[in-house]
């Protein structure tokens, strides 16, 4: 590919385009030498934003913002997409930019690569797994492990359960959303930023909880470890007429000639059951189009099915462990794994807490007081992330997952099918059932053929 250079603009305007703008494309339509239909676009990655240029003969330009259509019609181009990936990654534009859009810049959403997941580039960018040493069964910082004298290294495969508090997705949503108060989307949203600001409360907003009260647990790799992924589709029927109403409304407005669909129909209808057929006793108005064509003549409309995509799915999952404590310390850690679950499972009574939450923003400002509602409300409960490990890393073939919720956490004091504990009252086997839902959508682009994936 041609180095990319910089061009010297000749312009009518007052002002010039800004340093470091770039000529992505060129769209001449018609005769290629007519300068009156050339278009230009251009694209500055230090500001984020495209614009169009067009020539007015002889060597003068008038320009303007790109519009949402064109910015779109740019992106789907391949060589401009790569181009603009390009100028976004030299070093001399990048030192203008915020750490947050050097983070969006670097996601390959869109681009074809299948290597890197953004979510996980998003997380490892601003929220990385950090793997505490193990605490005490009861009180301490460290993290709480079974069983408890599991070595960790390199080669130890287990399952990490991080706690955090719910972040509301539409705070300050002219930030993160990239909609302003007035309602209109920006024209230099690009297709990471969307994507960043969409998964933002569950990568980059999702802060680990300190204390004792959420530390991080360390659990053995189940038995049953598998992932599922489902989206809806729906089966939709479709009469001859329908198929050229719908071809009318994708701009082939000539396939319906003169045909006008609701007088049709009804006309059709009113033959049909003019002699009072739905009038008969028996009858009550039950038969349809289809039971009279069908008994009169064996025949009904075609109903011409096509299957048609509905909605993703959001994915759920559920892991089970069955511990046994070898000794009074580990039956307190297994104790303590289980009420840390159902502590972050359920709500709070009231918001007094949630100033801590997201910096008292649109609540009292006097921090020694509780945030608005008290009793009246009820506090979300919290997030968890649930991570596949491999030593200290992510496992490279397990399938990862975003941010979940606790949906279910089931506690089995009697596995085998009966009562029996220690002299201190401590079961001598607790079966640990529980239920997530991914609070995410999950992208074709989070897929990865190398290294952890969603």
């Amino acid at each position: 590919m041609a180095s990319i250079e910089t061009r010297t603009f000749v312009t009518n305007d007052k002002e010039e385009l800004p340093a470091g703008t770039v000529n992505v494309w060129t769209d001449v339509s018609g005769n290629t030498e007519s300068s009156a239909s050339r278009l230009d676009y251009y694209y500055n990655p230090r500001n984020d934003t495209y614009y169009r240029g067009k020539l007015i003969p002889p060597m003068e330009w008038s320009y303007t913002l790109a519009t949402q259509a064109e910015i779109n019609m740019l992106q789907a181009k391949p060589e401009v997409f790569k181009t603009i990936t390009q100028l976004k990654a030299q070093d001399d534009f990048q030192s203008d930019l915020s750490e947050e859009q050097k983070v969006k810049d670097s996601l390959n959403v869109g681009d074809g690569s299948y290597n890197k997941s953004p979510y996980l580039q998003m997380m490892n960018a601003k929220q990385p797994i950090s793997i505490k040493t193990m605490g005490d069964a009861v009180g301490g910082e460290g993290s709480l492990r079974y069983p408890m004298n599991a070595a960790m290294d390199e080669d130890s495969d287990y399952v990490l359960f991080e706690f955090g508090q719910y972040k509301p997705p539409f705070l300050n949503a002219a930030d993160k959303q990239g909609v302003p108060s007035s309602g209109k989307d920006t024209v230099t949203r690009t297709i990471s930023d969307r994507y960043y600001s969409y998964n933002r409360s569950a990568a980059v907003d999702f802060t680990p909880l300190k204390g004792k009260g959420y530390r991080p647990i360390m659990l053995y790799m189940p038995q049953d470890v598998a992932t599922e992924y489902k989206s809806s589709w729906q089966g939709k029927a479709f009469s001859n007429a329908g198929r050229s109403v719908i071809g009318g409304a994708n701009g082939k407005l000539n396939a319906l000639k003169d045909y006008n669909v609701t007088d049709g129909v009804r006309s059709t209808f009113a033959a049909l059951f003019k002699a009072g057929i739905n009038a008969v006793p028996g009858v009550a108005g039950n038969l349809s189009l289809n039971d009279i064509t069908s008994s009169t003549r064996g025949i009904i409309l075609n109903p011409n099915v096509e299957v048609l995509f509905d909605q993703p799915d959001l994915r759920e999952f559920g892991l089970k462990f069955k511990m046994t404590p070898h000794d009074e310390k580990e039956a307190q850690t297994i104790r303590s794994i289980c009420r840390t679950f159902q502590r972050a499972s359920l709500p709070g009574f009231g918001d007094v807490n949630s100033k801590d939450w997201i910096a008292d923003k649109g609540r009292t400002e006097d921090k020694a007081k509780a945030s608005v509602g008290s009793g009246n409300f009820i506090s979300v409960p919290h997030m968890c992330r649930v991570s596949f490990m491999k030593g200290g890393n992510q496992h490279p073939y397990l399938t990862q997952y975003k941010t979940c919720a606790i949906s279910r956490v089931g506690v089995n004091y009697t596995p085998d099918g009966s009562y029996a504990t220690y002299r201190d009252g401590s079961p001598v086997a607790t079966e640990l059932s529980l239920e997530f839902l991914e609070t995410k959508l999950v992208f074709r682009d989070d897929i990865t053929n190398d290294g952890p994936s969603l």
